[in-house]
């Protein structure tokens, strides 16, 4: 019986989990500073979907290059948004109505917007051209209360950004291997980020880019729960077949 009580106790404590696994940005010294990663300027790539709307005082050149003038912003729904944008092919060509393909190869959103507008005004006169990215969207996979896209409609997310909006990292998410998958041009990179040390926000895993993929492992102490039914079966097997015998001798 002692063996017994024994097991229990130390599965109930393997299946405790411990208080420095779940909190955030730990600092023992808090009066340190460290300093924040760098924001590398994401460039535009082939499949980037791109909102381009011209404003112009003359409402025939608005029709002429929106699609959607007559529509009502207040339907707008995601399918709406991806047929109404405009998508890089595979040469990171956007093309629009009158001008034509336009290259954006390389290009960050900031530089794209200016190429975009020069070419408009190449044709049209006083006219406000706004360009913004559509395709900012993160994977978010694992141990969260809510898995699934999360659409980004910040120029820069961090990952505690992405991570509340799906209600945060449940208690049986591994906090300190968060793995962050990330596609650069024609390289793909594996971050991991332990987000219970303050040294996190000096990770290139902390701002977060579109086409990023989240992705939170589950901690130990879940296997051990997810078994505790069957160990326990399994110990009151043991234990009572022990104690027939016993009673047979």
């Amino acid at each position: 019986m002692r063996h017994l009580l024994l097991v229990i106790t130390i599965i109930f404590f393997a299946s405790c989990t411990q208080y420095k696994k779940i909190v955030y940005l730990q600092n023992e010294d808090t009066g340190d500073s460290i300093q924040v990663a760098a924001i590398e300027k994401y460039k535009l790539m082939p499949g980037d979907l791109l909102h381009v709307k011209v404003y112009s005082p003359d409402q025939s050149i608005n029709a002429m290059f929106n699609f959607d003038v007559d529509q009502n912003r207040s339907n707008y729904n995601e399918v709406s948004i991806y047929l109404s944008g405009f998508q890089l092919d595979e040469q990171s060509n956007i093309e629009l109505p009158i001008i034509g393909k336009i290259s954006l190869q390389n290009k960050t959103m900031a530089e794209a917007r200016k190429i975009i507008s020069d070419s408009v005004d190449s044709y049209v006169n006083e006219a406000i051209v706004i360009s913004k990215l559509l395709s900012y969207r993160v994977t978010v996979l694992g141990e969260v209360s809510r898995t699934g896209i999360v659409n980004v409609y910040r120029n820069h997310s961090t990952i505690f950004d992405v991570l509340s909006t799906v209600g945060d990292i449940n208690s049986l998410g591994d906090r300190r291997r968060v793995e962050v998958l990330r596609q650069t041009g024609p390289v793909k990179t594996k971050h991991i980020i332990d987000l219970t040390k303050f040294e996190a926000i000096n990770n290139p895993a902390y701002n977060i880019y579109p086409g990023d993929i989240v992705y939170v492992k589950p901690l130990r102490a879940k296997i051990f729960r997810e078994n505790i039914p069957i160990i326990t079966l399994s110990l009151t097997t043991v234990t009572t077949f022990l104690l027939i015998l016993n009673y047979i001798k």
